[in-house]
């Protein structure tokens, strides 16, 4: 007898309901302009040890999701509203690090042939365009300092010598997250580290460079000389999470990434 399709899919969502919950951390965090009453961007971690999915939503009706497992190395993006997603793979990574490699040894031998003016004027347009990232230093400014109720170490971005933005840091435990929970983070930035400033979400997907010790609970992005906007961690919690929440959801368009070389 052949069984329909819908009483599969009915039976797979039952299974996966009767599974138990496992207890993870949930991090909530809102991005505003510097004083502001109005959240632009509210962010949701749930963290679970090798797990990880991260939704965030914008004033403007924004929603997108990403979704990580490290066991089976790939990483989902999901846009809510256009009711899409791509699919990267460790084996997809380790292409576009080679057609990222390759275009770049031939713009260099490009470059090469160029004269001095030109090539330097060029290469000027190109460090604009990755946003200074090559000339990004941290330096830390102190430790000990109250971001509400985290004792956090303070550290300032600069780009190209000048103030790019201030993170504020606190400990793992300080947010509940155990030491494997953490290095779920850890994996996530390993997997995304092929696709440098290409990497979708850019710095929030990571909670931390290996210049910077611990998770961000406040940060400021400067432009100018002058903040234009803050991030901070509003509440975290250990609670029980729906297994659910690390699969890919039904009903998906799949995409391909679009990167640029």
């Amino acid at each position: 007898m052949k069984i329909p399709k819908s009483s599969v899919a009915l039976a797979c969502a039952l299974a996966l309901a009767s599974l138990p919950a496992a207890a993870g951390v949930v991090i909530q965090q809102e991005q505003r302009e510097p004083g502001g009453e109005t959240p632009l961007v509210q962010t949701t971690m749930y963290i679970d040890a090798g797990r990880l999915r991260i939704e965030v939503r914008s004033a403007e009706g924004e929603h997108t999701i990403t979704i990580f497992d490290e066991s089976k190395q790939v990483l989902w993006v999901i846009d809510r509203v256009a009711g899409t997603y791509y699919e990267m793979t460790a084996a997809k990574m380790a292409d576009m690090k080679k057609r990222m490699d390759e275009a770049r040894k031939t713009m260099e031998a490009q470059l090469a042939q160029m004269p001095p003016e030109r090539r330097k004027m060029i290469e000027e347009m190109m460090k604009q365009q990755m946003g200074g990232a090559s000339d990004m230093t941290v330096r830390e400014m102190g430790r000990g300092e109250k971001i509400g109720s985290f004792t956090c170490i303070h550290y300032e971005q600069l780009a190209g010598g000048k103030r790019s933005g201030e993170v504020w840091t606190a400990s793992p435990d300080q947010l509940q997250l155990a030491e494997a929970e953490y290095k779920t983070f850890q994996a996530l930035g390993r997997f995304l580290a092929p696709l440098g400033q290409s990497a979708p979400g850019g710095a929030g997907l990571v909670p931390a460079s290996r210049h910077i010790e611990g998770f961000p609970v406040r940060s400021l992005a400067y432009d100018g000389g002058q903040a234009v906007a803050e991030e901070k961690v509003t509440k975290a919690e250990r609670r029980a999470l729906e297994p659910g929440l690390f699969t890919l959801p039904p009903g998906l368009e799949k995409t391909e990434m679009d990167v640029e070389e």
